[in-house]
């Protein structure tokens, strides 16, 4: 089951852990999962460590949590994926240690503090031994447990072997798509890379303008309704023209909305100023080549995000994708 939970307070993502809370687990899955495989599996990793580095990081969480109070003053986004890639890091570098100087975690925007990065790290480099009989972590072990197969698919199947029936089914399929000139790469290249969620403040009942707008912009925008998005956050840009954040959600939503050049002026508006989003914009203006099928000037855009940027696992994959 899926939760349809909102989470206002980052710390309901801590606080949840600690009480094995599903809703908290599920909402935590729904949210990252995807991003943990795309960077796993980008930087010479599979399915199944791609899920041993999501689970190691949600026990390790849990287990600092138990002893040490954290309180989020950022994200907890940008504090759980840069967990994950520091994670990777870590195993990186038992499996391919020349690959692994090259990766460089890099908390997602806006970021995070050190002592935020110091607590990742604590956590990270503490043993995990479960302290005497927690039942309320066994209740966890289990919920992430069932959780692996639906985010990840790790296990085989029954049968691993492939009939010759279903390939020449797949291959006859593949042809009928040629001959009706389907041709899916395009949308579905765009679906795989444009997952985002909005990061926003928690607002008060009487904060009013600017503030207000851009929580109901983000509850729109996560739930995938961009046009209200849009309609909010043209009012924060009206207020605000150099809002870059909202300028750059805009600049998705927009996208989504299949008007490619309205976008593209948001987009570049942020790339050229100096917002933590520059480098999201250009992978979005790169998307945006996407869903013309124009390759081409896709790749330009992806050569303009350094290899320092945190974006860049999602660059690294779709130049693969590009090159196939």
């Amino acid at each position: 089951m899926v939760s349809s939970r909102i989470i206002n307070n980052d710390d309901e993502y801590i606080d949840g852990l600690l009480d094995s809370s599903p809703a908290i687990v599920d909402a935590i899955y729904k949210r990252f999962a995807r991003k943990v495989k795309h960077m796993v599996t980008g930087w010479g990793g599979n399915m199944k460590e791609a899920a041993n580095v999501f689970e190691d990081v949600l026990m390790a969480i849990y287990d600092y949590a138990h002893l040490h109070k954290i309180t989020l003053t950022n994200h907890f986004e940008p504090f759980f994926l840069y967990a994950c890639q520091l994670k990777w890091k870590q195993d990186l570098m038992q499996k391919a240690p020349n690959k692994a100087m090259s990766f460089h975690p890099v908390a997602p925007a806006p970021g995070l503090d050190e002592q935020h990065i110091k607590h990742i790290e604590a956590a990270l480099a503490a043993p995990h031994v479960k302290q005497g009989t927690d039942n309320t972590r066994e209740e966890l072990e289990e919920m992430i447990a069932d959780q692996r197969e639906r985010w990840f698919h790790t296990k085989d199947g029954p049968n691993t072997k492939v009939s010759i029936y279903v390939v020449i089914t797949a291959i006859i399929g593949a042809g009928l798509a040629g001959l009706l000139f389907v041709s899916p790469w395009h949308k579905d290249v765009y679906r795989q890379f444009s997952g985002t969620e909005m990061i926003h403040a928690n607002h008060q009942s009487a904060e009013q303008d600017t503030a207000l707008l851009m929580h109901q912009a983000a509850a729109a925008f996560n739930h995938g309704h961009f046009n209200k998005a849009i309609s909010l956050l043209d009012q924060v840009i009206v207020r605000d023209s150099l809002h870059s954040t909202a300028r750059y959600y805009r600049g998705v939503s927009l996208i989504d909305e299949g008007k490619l050049a309205e976008a593209r002026s948001d987009l570049q508006k942020v790339f050229n100023s100096q917002s933590a989003f520059r480098y999201d914009a250009a992978f979005y203006m790169a998307l945006s080549y996407i869903r013309e099928r124009d390759k081409q000037q896709c790749l330009e855009w992806l050569l303009k995000i350094p290899e320092n940027a945190p974006i860049y696992w999602k660059v690294a994959r779709l130049k693969e994708e590009l090159a196939r």
